[in-house]
């Protein structure tokens, strides 16, 4: 499998777990009764896999080889795709502290939290199309079968690295889970 085929199966998932997000959000605005430790998997899956993973995987090493290759970092697609990793970043800390200061008790974070995870959402489902028909179309273009080839070595050892054996497989059998409890409705 090429590195950037492993990315676009990380993005699936990705916007599968938005998609059920945007589940979980209606279920709070509607006033219905939702499992707080849900969210609680969603804001671990999002920090661990999306971030330092998969964000992790581009950054560290896609990223330099297409430079490399003369797609620019400055004023170019590369710099977007850091630019919007950081502003999800954000959301993904104001997520964090909404759902910190639910657990506590304090009204009003609810809405909170139901905001940063749509500001989220809409930050990254326009990126992530971004990545799979533009920039990674590229990398296929420029990137040669060697390059590749340490691009999925590399990958491999970030996740071993920044998530540690097996977590990749919790994730996927968490995601399965939250799934089957909200994809049916």
């Amino acid at each position: 499998m090429k590195a950037t085929e492993i990315l676009m199966e990380e993005h699936e998932a990705v916007l599968y777990v938005l998609s059920i997000s945007e589940k979980i959000c209606c279920k709070i605005e509607s006033g219905a009764p939702f499992d707080l430790e849900h969210i609680g998997h969603i804001i671990d899956f999002l920090k661990t896999f999306v971030d330092k993973c998969h964000h992790g995987k581009e950054e560290d090493l896609l990223f330099p080889e297409l430079e490399k290759v003369g797609i620019k970092k400055e004023n170019g697609p590369i710099g977007v795709m850091l630019f919007e990793h950081t502003a999800g970043r954000e959301y993904i800390k104001q997520l964090s502290e909404a759902f910190e200061n639910y657990k506590k008790g304090q009204s009003g974070y609810s809405k909170e939290m139901v905001d940063a995870i749509r500001k989220y959402s809409e930050l990254l489902i326009p990126h992530i199309q971004k990545e799979n028909k533009v920039l990674y179309k590229m990398a296929d273009m420029h990137l040669s079968k060697a390059t590749d080839e340490l691009l999925v070595a590399g990958f491999e050892k970030i996740e071993a690295i920044r998530i540690g054996a097996g977590k990749h497989e919790e994730f996927h059998k968490m995601i399965d889970a939250l799934g089957k409890i909200y994809m049916n409705d």
